[in-house]
């Protein structure tokens, strides 16, 4: 139950910031917005960049709450900070040209960004 809790604090806290970032993004770059998901794409590509810098960090099996920040910070927070469904959502509605670009940008984005995150924290 305590894990279960722990997933559930960290994808309210995720998922809220991922809004955080759509609100600001929209506020400071609204034509940008309009055009392409850039919130969308940035929480995904920051989120895969911490996943693998917290697996990384916790496979190392030295933190004494490993299992408890796995929980809440890799599978709650970064599963509530990024997001497929709104991924796929949005490269739907694109052009197909914005679309594809969309589609590269976060599937090889995403596969990069984790292994740089998981490089750093072994010291790669």
């Amino acid at each position: 139950m305590k894990l279960f809790l722990l997933v559930c604090l960290g994808g309210a806290l995720g998922s809220g910031a991922r809004y955080g970032v759509d609100l600001a993004f929209r506020a400071m770059a609204p034509q940008l917005a309009a055009v392409f998901p850039w919130a969308t794409l940035f929480v995904n590509l920051a989120g895969c960049f911490a996943i693998g810098l917290g697996y990384g960090w916790l496979a190392r099996g030295d933190q004494p709450l490993g299992e408890e920040l796995r929980a809440l910070l890799l599978v709650g927070v970064c599963g509530g900070l990024t997001t497929f469904s709104a991924f796929a959502n949005q490269t739907l509605a694109l052009d197909s040209g914005k679309g594809m670009l969309n589609v590269a940008a976060s599937v090889l984005g995403s596969l990069a960004m984790a292994w740089a995150g998981l490089a750093l924290s072994e010291g790669r």
